[in-house]
């Protein structure tokens, strides 16, 4: 019996143990958040295309038959009146093309028949740095140089297989005769009408006067020379009529002119930045100011040292003194001390 109620103690301590024991659902398996869609962001707007300022070199004011321009890209295209030419263009004439131009820094020109020639460099804006370099490499041209020819002589040249051509304020014709022309001796010539030119190569330099013509063979190392008579191969041009006084005229309003280009840059600049410095002017203001900073560094070491220097020497002095006056201080204690200490007599004297 007693068997019994113990088994059945056991079968209910089971029974309860069961119910009491929680049931743990599955736990759901962690999946991932969806991934979101990638933000679609707008494409930057494509940066507004730098366009290069050239410089203007000339207008046209004359073309007769066979004329062409071509840009540094060698595009070809034909020159009407009223056009420009800018730095960088080659002109190439046929044996009727003549082409005059309005040089932008007042001057005057006219490209001869049969020639090739290029703007290397031009700017005339009124500025110091206002440069007029050309390249004749056959043919012939006449012209009036302006305010570049006369505030900036050196920067005004007519380049040459084998010469340079410069001027000092003037109306002149250079020429180029190439090998196998029957022109003429290959080489480079310059006439001058007014003002004065000269031709330099390695070999020397020859200036030519008004009513001269120069010239220097394409030897090499020739030297330039002033011919005793102007060539026959200086003709008039169809259209030379126009240099008549051109050369007084250009004189007499260069300086408008120059202060009429100067205000057309200014006015094309932005607001912002019409009465700013230059890069030139804020690159020279930013080295003088380095300078300065450099000068007042060396002054401030130069003032250092030189205090450094007089308390040293304030220094020695000082100890110099208190060396003396320790001396005399001992002395006269030595004095005093002597004067107290009884004198003892020789038996001699007593």
């Amino acid at each position: 019996m007693s068997a019994i109620k113990t088994m059945v103690s056991w079968a209910c301590t089971l029974l309860c143990f069961a119910t009491a024991v929680p049931t743990f659902a599955q736990t759901p398996r962690a999946t991932a958040p969806p991934t979101p869609a990638p933000a679609t962001t707008a494409a930057p707007a494509a940066a507004p295309e730098k366009t290069i300022e050239v410089n203007r070199a000339a207008k046209v004011v004359l073309v007769e038959g066979d004329v062409a321009a071509y840009s540094p890209t060698r595009q070809k295209r034909a020159l009407v009146v009223g056009g420009t030419v800018s730095e960088g263009d080659s002109i190439v004439t046929g044996k009727d093309g003549e082409l005059h131009l309005d040089m932008e820094d007042g001057g005057y020109m006219s490209v001869r028949p049969n020639t090739k020639m290029r703007f290397v460099k031009y700017q005339a804006k009124g500025e110091d740095t206002d440069s007029a370099v050309f390249s004749l490499l056959e043919g012939s041209l006449r012209s009036v140089t302006g305010w570049i020819g006369k505030f900036n002589p050196a920067k005004y040249t007519v380049r040459t297989p084998n010469a340079t051509v410069g001027t000092r304020g003037t109306d002149h014709e250079p020429f180029v005769i190439p090998k196998g022309s029957s022109l003429g001796e290959p080489g480079t010539y310059d006439k001058v009408n007014e003002g004065g030119s000269f031709i330099q190569t390695p070999g020397g330099r020859a200036d030519v006067a008004p009513n001269q013509a120069g010239f220097v063979p394409q030897e090499k190392g020739a030297k330039p020379r002033v011919l005793n008579e102007i060539p026959k191969h200086f003709r008039a041009g169809r259209f030379d009529q126009r240099f008549q006084g051109k050369h007084a005229e250009v004189l007499a309003g260069m300086d408008k002119r120059r202060e009429a280009r100067r205000a057309e840059i200014k006015q094309k600049l932005p607001p912002a930045k019409a009465g700013a410095p230059t890069e030139r002017a804020q690159r020279q203001q930013a080295q003088k100011e380095k300078r300065e900073a450099a000068r007042a560094k060396r002054e401030e070491a130069r003032k250092a040292r030189e205090a450094a220097k007089e308390a040293a020497k304030k220094e020695k002095e000082d100890n110099r003194k208190a060396v003396l006056d320790a001396a005399e201080a001992a002395k006269a204690e030595k004095a005093e001390h002597a004067s107290k200490v009884p004198q003892k007599l020789h038996p001699l004297h007593k």
